[in-house]
């Protein structure tokens, strides 16, 4: 039989994403445009900021899937340069202000401002978002953003002072493979891209990795991500 009507589908999802992607792009604009015009109620506005939230955590999905695709098709080559960590962090924040503010949630810093370190800034930024967005489904109250110099690695790690982890994802060898949960919805595609993108940053025989555990405030859940 010939296969040269068979279909490849890889990239046939990473087309459909892509259309996906682009849709929600205009959804969100529309979302903000109708959040700043609308003479609407504070609940009215609340609830457009949590369908503008979870079209973020939609539309970072996509990009994932995206750039997943194009590193196994070797379509994707890591831009490495020189960056501030703090920077790069408050970046981040900002980027999810109304969805903090929508939780209540405070975000402290502990990172020296002149600390550089050389990574790529778009993924890593993909990364920490991910992260970020949904540790503020978890956080109680406060979220704390670090960064240091370990064995010569950078250390970025997202903490929060919610119930932590579930047992299952913290038996699952570390993060280094994440089972499909049907029934909360969880895929582990957020720690999946995020354990291929730290392992792309390589250095004098190095790999980058991921960590998750139950050290953050008071206990909760604590994200990292080491890069050489």
């Amino acid at each position: 039989m010939s296969n040269s009507n068979s279909i490849d589908l890889a990239t046939v999802m990473s087309s459909a994403v892509h259309d996906m992607k682009n849709s929600l792009s205009i959804i969100l604009n529309n979302l903000d445009s109708l959040d700043k015009e609308a003479t609407l109620s504070q609940q009215g506005h609340y609830a457009l900021k949590q369908l503008h939230d979870e079209g973020m955590r939609l539309n970072n999905s996509f990009v994932q899937l995206l750039s997943l695709y194009r590193i196994e098709n070797k379509q994707y080559f890591l831009n490495i340069d020189s960056h501030n960590v703090f920077d790069c962090l408050e970046d981040v924040v900002l980027g999810n202000e109304s969805n903090l503010e929508q939780h209540q949630l405070t975000t402290e810093f502990e990172c020296n401002d002149a600390l550089d370190w050389f990574f790529d800034k778009a993924l890593l930024s993909g990364i920490l978002n991910t992260i970020l967005n949904n540790t503020c489904r978890y956080a109680q109250n406060k979220i704390l953003l670090s960064a240091c110099i370990d064995q010569s690695q950078l250390i970025i790690s997202v903490s929060d002072d919610g119930p932590g982890y579930p047992d299952n994802m913290l038996a699952a060898d570390n993060a280094s493979q994440s089972a499909i949960d049907f029934q909360s919805g969880n895929t582990g595609l957020g720690l999946y891209f995020a354990r291929v993108v730290a392992e792309l940053h390589q250095n004098k025989q190095q790999h980058g990795h991921i960590q998750i555990s139950n050290h953050g405030i008071n206990g909760g859940g604590k994200f990292s991500i080491c890069l050489p």
